[in-house]
Parts: C-alpha cells; structure tokens; sequence
C-alpha cells in the first residue's frame, strides 16, 4: 500500500495482524487485511483442535451522487434456491458458480459489469466473499491469504477510466 503511495496503520499480536491503508486514485480507497487465529472456547493455548483461521481483505470507497441502485453480490446458500425462484430481484450470477446477485431490477448496473469481470478470476477460486453497493459505497470483501493486488491495480483502471470519461462525476 505505501509503494502505491497510500497511508499504513496496523496492530498485531503472536494470534493476528490488522492493517488498515487508504489509496487516492482517483477516488479515495480504504484498504484493511486481516489475519488471525481464534478458537470456539476463547483460549488459544489449551484447545488447539479447534483453531480457526479468518484470513480477510476489504477494499472500499465512495462513488459520490452515482444514482445507482443498490446491489450485493454473495455466495449462494441451501435457501437461495427457492429465493431464486420466487424473486425477480435475486439471480444466480453467471460469473463464478455459487454465487447470487440481489438488485431490486435483478440485473447488475452496467456501470459495475467491467469490474465484475476483473474480479472472475477470484469469483472462480471461490475467493469474494461479498461485493455491495449501498448508498453510493462500494465494498468488495474477499477471503484469501493472498493480498491480490494485481487485481486492486485492474479495478483502480477501471475507476480511472471512467472518471476520465464522465469528469463531471
């Protein structure tokens, strides 16, 4: 994040690190990665067959006065079969298998196609976790161990090339 020219915070322990980055280019993003090992009965040393490990990344910003409706991007679960069905607004997503797209018009803003095919590598490895647009914020959450910043760098492209498009925005 700093070699990108972006502001670092972070804390860590010997169980975790949280690090939180902000990128300006050309809108601002807020970057936060984080590990850590926890377990059911909140002790780490005595019950080692039951550690977990959350390994997340959140990229977020703001889109100001876009007008777009809102949208959330998911994994699939047993009971979105029947939600599939039943609701114009939820549909399997076609990119990466296992996941749903929920929008009020059950179709995904063109405006957020392109970066959706930036992120298909990662849609097929399973790796999104979550991608929402409410109130004009977008957040991507992934979980992975990598930090995918080849991927970051493709979807800063995208946003830069739109503002040089629409520079009123």
């Amino acid at each position: 994040m700093a070699k990108k020219g972006g502001l670092v915070k972070g804390k860590y322990n010997a169980w975790s690190f949280l690090i939180f980055g902000k990128i300006e280019r050309p809108e601002s993003w807020d970057l936060m990665y984080k590990k850590s090992t926890f377990t059911n009965s909140g002790n780490l040393l005595l019950s080692a067959k039951n550690q977990g490990l959350l390994t997340m990344a959140t990229w977020s910003t703001t889109i100001a006065n876009s007008g777009f409706p809102s949208f959330s991007i998911r994994k699939r679960k047993k009971r979105d079969l029947l939600r599939i069905l039943l609701s114009k607004n939820v549909t399997a997503l076609n990119i990466g298998k296992g996941y749903i797209l929920e929008a009020k018009s059950g179709v995904l803003n063109p405006s957020f196609y392109d970066m959706v095919l930036v992120l298909k590598p990662l849609f097929e490895d399973k790796k999104i976790y979550t991608i929402n647009f409410k109130k004009n914020k977008l957040t991507i959450e992934l979980r992975s161990e990598n930090h995918h910043f080849d991927v970051f760098d493709n979807i800063l492209d995208i946003f830069k090339a739109k503002a040089k498009k629409n520079p009123e925005d």
